[in-house]
């Protein structure tokens, strides 16, 4: 019998797009030196009909493919990437995928996604497997079948996916992305800030937190007002980074 899971906890989040993202680095004092580069893909089977706009199958389903690796910078032994396999919103799974779970090397993660300015609640489940930094490489020129563990092909076909979802993939990045942590008083946990970054000049910076789903009301307020505090004003209206990055690499694609 599949149910909807439950969460425990939120990600609270606020995006900052174009110039504005430029705004908020500058008064959130952010060194690309300080942070954490790293290099993103995603995979769908993108559509172009003629004169519309493009259709993300995979995206529309709400399965997510997303591959990070460490930027190349650095000795191969400290290199890191993972893949992860997120359902946004989270459908109706078995009892197994009922709860957070971890293994050796994979994190299974239920939580609700909440997005400023609403901030309402979307229920995502998200299971992250570390991948060797080679094969993550190689998997950037198209095939992601081989990468996939074991965990994250069970929780697709939990969630209804099948041969056919997983087939003809395209690969679409890169994304250039930096990530810093901040401490800011009150609220719980590390503040997570990350800029996203495209060669067609797609420019994101996301501030986020996570918190338990009792305080998560609070911890929304205490982002905003640490906003403030910093001389940024949240914007009035949002925009789903992922969605956007996505489309816009479908649309340079060759062809």
């Amino acid at each position: 019998m599949k149910e909807t899971p439950a969460a425990a906890a939120a990600e609270l989040k606020i995006s900052f797009a174009g110039a504005e993202a430029g705004t908020a680095s500058e008064a959130l004092g952010l060194r690309r030196e300080e942070g954490r580069p790293r290099v993103i893909h995603f995979w769908d089977r993108p559509v172009r009909p003629a004169g519309g706009e493009v259709a993300l199958p995979l995206l529309d389903r709400g399965l997510i493919l997303r591959l990070r690796r460490d930027a190349d910078e650095g000795p191969d032994s400290k290199r890191k990437a993972d893949l992860t396999v997120k359902l946004r919103p989270c459908p109706p799974l078995p009892g197994e995928w009922q709860e957070d779970r971890e293994e050796e090397h994979w994190e299974f993660r239920v939580e609700e996604d909440r997005a400023g300015p609403a901030f309402t609640p979307v229920l995502s489940a998200s299971l992250e497997a570390e991948r060797k930094f080679g094969d993550a490489l190689d998997a950037e020129g198209g095939d992601l079948e081989d990468l996939l563990a074991k965990a994250q092909r069970e929780l697709l076909e939990a969630a209804g996916a099948d041969d056919e979802d997983l087939g003809a993939l395209t690969a679409l990045g890169p994304v250039h992305a930096v990530k810093w942590k901040q401490d800011w008083d009150g609220l719980p946990g590390s503040v997570a800030i990350e800029e996203w970054t495209t060669d067609g000049g797609l420019r994101f910076l996301e501030v986020s937190v996570r918190a338990d789903l009792g305080g998560a009301a609070a911890a929304q307020d205490l982002l905003a007002a640490g906003l403030k505090e910093r001389g940024l004003v949240p914007p009035s209206t949002g925009e789903t980074k992922t969605r956007a990055v996505l489309a816009a690499l479908a649309r340079s694609l060759p062809g």
